[in-house]
């Protein structure tokens, strides 16, 4: 076991705190977001026929705003480490492996909160058409943030793998979409199950045995063995994963509700994304 240095965390999310609000791109982001949120909660003409002071328009729209926004932040997490080169600087320092993962994550985290603190504006409009409820207002925002960091970690980790940003985006967002959508429909919760077997298949054979060329077989024999499974089981497969969908817990979160489960389910599959950084961060050590 190890002690994280709080030092070397903060000095780590500073630093990519600084790089992100550091580059025009930043801002612009931000801007982005709190215009987009703005839009998907006020110019749904549903917001106005319910003739209710909440954000019900935004909820159902939150979580796919997220797959774009949010590997946005962390696609140059790792990415750009990489491709300057000063990743292997990074590793060559006397920091733990966590240490890293933690500080890059807080640091893309908070400049998703920043983004989330700028959107309160929408309660003030709300304010100003009728009486939101302020327990309504806290629970849905919790929502928001609880899933922008399960999305930030699956973000980073999809940077791990890319030495262009923009691939980076890409599998950041991929992965994003594949929580937002393994619940919309039983096809789609079976093929997030295949792609989810394969990849861990895959990704546990390259930490195990430092073999990047023979990821794609494994990759391959998992996915194979999932779709003989779901075959199988056509109900039962596609049923278990079907749990994974990120707008499904963060609907009570909506409705006022924060409930445990839900809140384990997005700290939890945050804290196995960012587990699985470090052992991929360790692997490049070995």
């Amino acid at each position: 076991m190890f002690a994280l240095n709080p030092r070397v965390v903060g000095a780590i999310a500073g630093k990519e705190l600084r790089s992100f609000l550091g580059n025009p791109t930043g801002y612009v982001f931000l801007t982005l977001f709190i215009a987009t949120s703005a839009a998907a909660a006020f110019l749904d003409d549903g917001f106005f026929s319910r003739n209710l002071a909440d954000l019900a328009t935004l909820n159902r729209m939150m979580p796919a705003l997220l797959v774009f926004f949010v590997p946005a932040i962390t696609m140059n997490t790792w990415s750009e480490e990489r491709r300057s080169g000063t990743d292997e600087l990074l590793l060559t320092l006397p920091v733990h492996d966590g240490e890293v993962v933690l500080g890059k994550y807080l640091g893309a985290l908070i400049v998703y909160t920043v983004g989330l603190l700028f959107s309160l504006t929408h309660i003030g409009v709300l304010a100003y058409l009728g009486e939101p409820d302020p327990g309504l207002m806290f629970s849905t925002y919790l929502g928001y943030w609880l899933l922008g960091a399960l999305f930030v970690a699956v973000g980073m980790a999809g940077s791990m793998f890319a030495s262009n940003a923009t691939v980076a985006f890409i599998l950041g967002a991929l992965g994003c979409s594949g929580l937002v959508f393994s619940g919309a429909a039983p096809w789609s919760s079976g093929l997030v199950g295949v792609l989810l077997i394969a990849g861990v298949i895959a990704l546990l054979f390259y930490v195990f045995t430092g073999l990047a060329q023979g990821a794609g077989l494994s990759a391959l024999v998992g996915a194979a063995g999932a779709l003989v499974l779901w075959f199988a089981m056509p109900e039962q497969f596609p049923g278990v994963f079907a749990g994974l969908s990120a707008p499904e817990h963060f609907a009570s979160f909506g409705e006022g509700m924060v409930r445990l489960g839900d809140v384990v389910y997005f700290l939890g599959g945050a804290w196995a994304t960012l587990v699985l950084c470090g052992l991929l961060l360790g692997r490049r050590h070995w």
